[in-house]
């Protein structure tokens, strides 16, 4: 009876699975609700395939007499009833099963002595062992550690669960399963509170981690080294042995870290350039274990296997020479699917060959889509949150991508008669085998476009061409010799050094093609963040244009145009929405972003013109980009890549760092800075960025200090214009007491962004401003120090509303608790980024619309309690 209802049946249980997982995450602690429509579904499913096997359902014995007898009975009496009941209700189990798979994870419930009770500003002595593989970089090495202990002089307590260690520096070299000791505070994982942001938090629960530590390498006490001898630990081993092997045969270290990529799945090695390079070029797939490497293992391991098995005549007699190489294959498959960390990708693809191999096993035809959503559905079943996986969504959805045209294409050629087919020649020789390659890499491109604009802001223009080239290379040469060099390495070393050398020197010429290609300026271009709206009505779209094109009957191809129409009406509304977003809107609006200690302020002006105050940053940019984590993804979201002005208040890190990739990124027409020399690389780098992409930045005493732009009158107050002469004589003019302060007026509404000024410079601007400081909005000087926000200050000022950007728990102690006493007597509503996250507040001139990203801390107006 499934196959009545289904084409294929998988599918529409996968996306009832995959439906109930997502529900699970997003609407949590309804695990209750998710057991009661499980049992009754369950019943009703399996009553279902007993008719259809018998003649009635188990449970009619059970039913009273009645009403409800005589109903129930009736429906499954009726054929056309069960037909819609066997549709409906396994998709209704099996996405009650979905949501109930997920609350481990979105709902956990922990025991007293989890390590999640633990996290706060106290330090503790912990005791835990390495439960991953520790990975380096930048002088920092991260694990998870499985804790054990946790002491504090005479206290001491057994717990459970994991927490991310960061190690940095030097320390004792550290391998998996080791049992260490070390003092650290437990910090609590936090999100920054941005619309759409990344959840880190929800990131670090799906993997099972809940809680932070930091130790200085020096710091760390081993207190055994692992001994375990287990299948993992032999695994991890040999994975460690043939990157030593990769290390000593290959010295280049872009090669280097490739191959390791390539043959172990172990890409820690590739520095974020290169990654960033293949993304450019549209090559980032052949970084991760996939169909490619799996594909070419089963293929070898099949042949190698029914050769051996054709010398046995009586394996030969019974025609099992094909079955048991199918079976054998399976063996080295998933073997080298563990040895390659069985990533999502090398999930799908060691799934999809298993079950093709017992396809041939059990002589049943291979149906590759309904094998692509078993896959999926196994990935699932073991691991719910790996449908949140970056990697799950881009491989699934590629492969998918290619199965579903292949098949309608296939299709297509079947009803073209045979004398309008082509005729053989080396032309179409060529042709059949140039088409397939291209129409796979199209088709690839084509699935994953709208997941990669959302993950990675990106699309190559020169993906198609280059995979055309380096993908045959790849995959007919560096990858089956790196993995021969793995097979043989436990045979002969000196075999395994010569094949990984030869492959090396391809993978070398591979990399130059691809750095060539993605150096070019129109490689690749940065697009705005898609909403999920508009990735389903993309694949939509797709669907019902591949109908449209490749359907041979004319009902479905009616079908498929009035979805075609329908989709196209719904984009159409959805761009008419984003352009009034964006462009035709007539009020001001001023978002301050979460970017935790620092400050960065967006304004967006009346039809479109966009002005971004500061980009917040912490002190390396190596280690955590804000710019590139927070604040592009940020504007992105909000369909912006023209920053009209990027104001700079003064080059401290936290209001420096984050505007690096801005500039770099984004089309930016002008910049405003207070040009004060300032000796830092990054500050360097920012002039630089500037010069190189020919950026607008006037001398500070030669700039406006008024301009009116679309009805909003934007003044600089302060430095004076001689403030760097002046600096020389008093040295308390420099760094913060430099910022500029912006004041924006709309109508009858004003906001002040007065930087990092602190007490003397406050003094000086109510001298040279005086009422002019008034402003119904403050940015809360200098993150809320206690050397700011003077009384004299904020009297000038008047606010209604103070807007705390600083981080949560950060280490200056900013907001100052004085600071904030301050604030109340004078009847200040306070909002605070750490709290509250970002904070929008839109005006048409006339009125305040404050609307926090969290609205769970009250906006209260305290009253003087002097």
């Amino acid at each position: 009876m499934v196959d009545k209802n289904y084409f294929r049946p998988v599918i529409p249980l996968l996306i009832g699975m995959m439906s109930g997982i997502t529900c699970g995450a997003w609407l949590p602690g309804g695990i209750v609700w998710g057991y009661g429509a499980v049992f009754p579904s369950a019943a009703f499913t399996l009553a279902l395939i007993q008719k259809n096997i018998q003649k009635d359902p188990f449970f009619y014995k059970f039913l009273p007499q009645g009403l409800p007898r005589r109903f129930i009975i009736n429906i499954f009496s009726n054929s056309t009833y069960c037909e819609r009941l066997c549709a409906i209700l396994p998709i209704i189990l099996f996405f009650a099963l979905g949501y109930i798979s997920i609350q481990h994870w979105v709902s956990p419930k922990f025991v007293p002595e989890h390590v999640s009770h633990f996290s706060g500003e106290e330090r503790w002595n912990i005791i835990g062992s390495i439960a991953s593989q520790p990975v380096t970089f930048n002088h920092r090495t991260k694990f998870i550690l499985k804790t054990e202990q946790l002491s504090q002089k005479h206290k001491k307590f057994s717990v459970t669960g994991k927490i991310n260690l960061t190690v940095l520096g030097k320390g004792p070299q550290l391998s998996i399963n080791d049992r260490i000791a070390f003092i650290s505070k437990i910090k609590k994982i936090q999100n920054f509170k941005n619309p759409g942001g990344f959840n880190y938090t929800q990131y670090m629960q799906f993997n099972g981690i809940y809680g932070l530590a930091y130790v200085q390498g020096e710091k760390i006490t081993v207190i055994t080294k692992s001994t375990q001898t287990g299948v993992c630990e032999k695994i991890g081993k040999s994975r460690i042995k043939v990157a030593e092997l990769v290390e000593k045969t290959i010295t280049d270290e872009s090669t280097q870290g490739v191959m390791k990529a390539l043959i172990i799945g172990d890409r820690t090695g590739i520095l974020p350039e290169l990654r960033e390079t293949f993304n450019r070029a549209g090559c980032g797939h052949l970084l991760a274990i996939s169909g490619l490497h799996i594909g070419s293992i089963a293929t070898a391991a099949f042949i190698f296997f029914q050769w051996i098995l054709s010398y046995s005549n009586s394996i030969l007699w019974h025609a099992w020479s094909r079955k048991g190489a199918a079976l054998l294959s399976l063996f080295p498959v998933i073997l080298y699917g563990l040895f390659a960390g069985m990533s999502p990708s090398t999930q799908r693809a060691v799934i999809m060959v298993a079950v093709f191999m017992l396809t041939l096993l059990m002589e049943r035809e291979h149906e590759p889509i309904n094998t692509l959503a078993i896959a999926a559905m196994m990935i699932l079943i073991i691991d719910p949150p790996a449908l949140f996986s970056v990697s799950f969504q881009l491989s699934f959805a590629s492969a998918f991508s290619i199965l579903y045209g292949l098949y309608k294409i296939k299709a297509r050629k079947q009803v073209i008669p045979n004398n309008q087919r082509e005729s053989d020649g080396w032309f179409n020789a060529v042709l059949k085998w140039f088409v397939p390659f291209f129409t796979i890499s199209f088709l690839a491109i084509l699935g994953a476009l709208p997941l990669v604009m959302f993950y990675f802001n990106q699309v190559s223009l020169v993906g198609i061409l280059i995979n055309f080239i380096v993908v045959p290379i790849t995959g007919f040469f560096v990858i089956p010799l790196g993995l021969f060099a793995v097979f043989i390495y436990p045979l002969s070393i000196w075999i395994a050094e010569f094949c990984l050398g030869c492959s090396a020197i391809i993978l070398y010429v591979v990399i130059l093609i691809i750095k060539f290609f993605a150096n070019l300026p129109f490689a690749a271009v940065k697009t705005v963040t898609p909403s999920y709206l508009e990735i389903c009505c993309y694949y939509i779209l797709a669907g019902s244009i591949f109908s449209l094109i490749f359907k041979a009957e004319n009902s479905k191809r009616k079908k498929a145009a009035v979805v075609f129409i329908i989709v196209i009406i719904v984009m159409s509304a959805d761009t008419c929405y984003w352009l009034y977003k964006r462009l035709w809107h007539n009020d001001l609006k001023v978002t301050v972003i979460d970017v935790g200690q620092g400050t960065s302020t967006l304004v967006e002006l009346p039809y479109g013109v966009c002005m971004l105050i500061d980009g917040g940053g912490f002190t390396d940019n190596s280690v955590f980009d804000v710019g590139e984590k927070i604040v592009a993804p940020f504007l992105w979201r909000k369909k912006i890549k023209t920053v009209d002005a990027l104001i700079l208040s003064h080059p401290d890190s936290d209001h420096l760092n984050g505007l690096l990739y801005i500039c770099e990124h984004f089309n930016v027409k002008y910049v405003r800075t207070n040009n004060e020399p300032y000796d830092t690389n990054n500050y360097k780098r920012f002039i630089e960025i500037i010069r190189n992409k020919k950026i607008h930045m006037p001398q500070f005493k030669d700039m406006d200090r008024i301009e009116n732009v679309n009805g909003v009158e934007i003044k600089i107050l302060y430095p004076c214009k001689d403030f760097i002469s002046a600096s020389k004589k008093e040295k308390w003019r420099r760094g913060n007491n430099n910022s500029l302060v912006i004041k924006i007026n709309f109508g009858s509404k004003s906001f002040l962004f007065p930087g990092d000024i602190e007490a003397k410079a406050e003094r000086e601007l109510v001298k040279i401003a005086d009422e002019k400081l008034k402003s119904n909005v403050l940015v809360a000087p200098h993150h809320g120090s206690k050397k700011s926000s003077t009384l004299l200050f904020l009297k000038k000022v008047q606010p209604e509303y103070i807007i705390i950007s600083a981080g949560n728990n950060n280490r200056f102690g900013f907001p100052h608790s004085t600071v904030l006493t301050r604030y109340r007597k004078l009847g200040c509503r306070m909002l605070q980024t750490a709290t509250h996250g970002a904070i929008e507040i839109v005006t048409d001139g006339q009125s305040l619309k404050v609307e926090p990203f969290f609205t769970d801390s009250e906006l209260t107006a305290p009253t003087d309690t002097s």
